[in-house]
């Protein structure tokens, strides 16, 4: 059974690999939706954040909504940080400019629900607000690039 498990751990794994982008507008297409997918994951958060707020969303349906944003957020970023970009300049720096907005992102939904588990609801309107910046910035990212 032990076995069985390292079985399929390891394909889960091998699975989520992505492998190299052959060309640069390969990997814009790939960066472009990655910054789509982010940007929903955001939303999600940020809506759930201000229906809690306004006391619309039951406080332990706002922490699961956060969680699972944030664990898919995270998964998100993983898979366009495991693609190998084309060993050309453009590549690296669509990277530049998306790497940053995803940590942003990551940092935001994961305050949002250290916030959320302390029930502060303040701290937590202010981090939505905030996040609105980096979601915009994402759907630009997204609008600019995609095919």
């Amino acid at each position: 059974m032990r076995q069985l498990g390292a079985v399929l751990v390891l394909a889960g794994t091998l699975t989520a690999c992505v492998g190299p982008a052959p060309t640069v507008g390969a990997y814009q297409g790939k960066a472009a939706h990655t910054a789509a997918d982010a940007v929903s994951q955001l939303e999600t958060a940020r809506q759930a954040v201000d229906t809690a707020v306004a006391g619309r969303l039951p406080d332990s349906y706002l922490e699961t909504v956060l969680v699972d944003a944030e664990e898919s957020f995270g998964s998100i970023q993983a898979t366009f940080d495991s693609i190998q970009p084309p060993d050309d300049p453009a590549a690296d720096k669509l990277r530049a400019e998306l790497d940053p907005l995803l940590s942003d992102g990551s940092d935001g939904i994961t305050q949002l629900r250290i916030l959320a588990r302390r029930g502060d609801r303040t701290a937590m309107a202010a981090t939505s607000r905030d996040l609105a910046a980096t979601a915009d910035m994402l759907d630009r990212f997204h609008e600019q690039h995609a095919g």
